[in-house]
C-alpha cells in the first residue's frame, strides 16, 4: 500500500488530493488490465494464434492419412501372403494326392500279375497295403475329390479286399478257369475307380496350376 506523505504546511484540500492519487491509481491500473487491456509483445503474438492453428490442423490430417496408407500396405501384404501361403498348400495337398493314387494304381497292377501267377500270400499282403494307402490318402487329400470319386476309392478297397478274402480259400490248390476269371473280373472292376480318382487329381492340379500362371 502507497503511503501519503504531507508536510506540515500541507492544506487539507492537498493532504486530501495526495490520499486519492495514492489509493486510486493502482485500483485504476487492475481494472484497466482486467477491462481487456494488452501488453504489445502478447497482442502481437495472438495474431500468428491461428496460422499456428490451421498448421496444427494439417498436420493431424496428414498424419491420419499416412496411418490409414500405412494399415491400407500392411493389410494388402498380409493378403498377399496367405493367398501364396494358400496356393502352396494347395499345390502340395495335390501333388500328394497324385502321389498317393500313383502308388496305389501300380500296386493295383502288381496284384493284376499275381493273380495270374497265382502267389496267394502275395496278393494278400498286397492288397493290405493297398487299402492302407487308400484310407490314409482320403483322410488327408480326399477332399480335394468329388464325393462320387471318394466313394468309388473306397468301393475299389472293398473289391480288392473281396479277393484277399477269396485268395485265403485256395491255399495251394489250383485254380479252375472260372475261379481265376472271377478274380480278374473283380480286379478289373478295382482298378477302374482307382484310374479315375487319379485323373481327376491331375485336372485339379493343372487346374490349379494354370490359375497360378493367370
Amino acid at each position: 500500500m502507497s503511503r501519503v506523505i504531507a508536510s506540515p504546511s500541507s492544506t487539507p484540500l492537498e493532504i486530501g488530493i495526495s490520499i486519492y492519487v495514492c489509493t486510486e491509481g493502482p485500483t485504476r491500473l487492475l481494472s484497466s488490465l482486467r477491462s481487456g487491456a494488452r501488453i504489445p509483445a502478447v497482442a502481437d503474438l495472438n495474431n500468428y494464434l491461428p496460422a499456428i492453428d490451421i498448421v496444427g490442423a494439417v498436420a493431424s490430417v496428414l498424419g491420419l492419412g499416412f496411418t490409414i496408407y500405412v494399415l491400407r500396405v500392411a493389410r494388402d501384404a498380409k493378403s498377399a501372403a496367405e493367398a501364396a501361403r494358400d496356393a502352396a498348400l494347395s499345390a502340395v495337398r495335390k501333388r500328394s494326392l497324385i502321389e498317393d493314387l500313383e502308388d496305389v494304381r501300380r500296386m493295383v497292377q502288381q496284384v493284376g500279375n499275381l493273380i495270374q501267377q497265382e502267389e496267394w500270400m502275395a496278393v494278400h499282403m498286397r492288397i493290405e497295403e493297398i487299402v492302407g494307402t487308400c484310407k490314409s490318402a482320403m483322410a488327408r487329400w480326399g477332399d480335394a475329390l468329388a464325393d462320387e470319386t471318394r466313394t468309388g476309392v473306397v468301393t475299389a478297397g472293398t473289391l480288392l479286399q473281396s479277393i484277399a478274402a477269396k485268395s485265403s480259400e485256395f491255399g495251394g490248390r489250383k485254380l479252375s478257369p472260372t475261379e481265376k476269371n472271377k478274380l480278374v473280373s473283380t480286379h478289373l472292376r478295382a482298378s477302374g475307380p482307382i484310374n479315375t480318382a487319379l485323373g481327376e487329381a491331375r485336372r485339379l492340379e493343372e487346374r490349379n496350376g494354370q490359375g497360378n500362371a493367370d
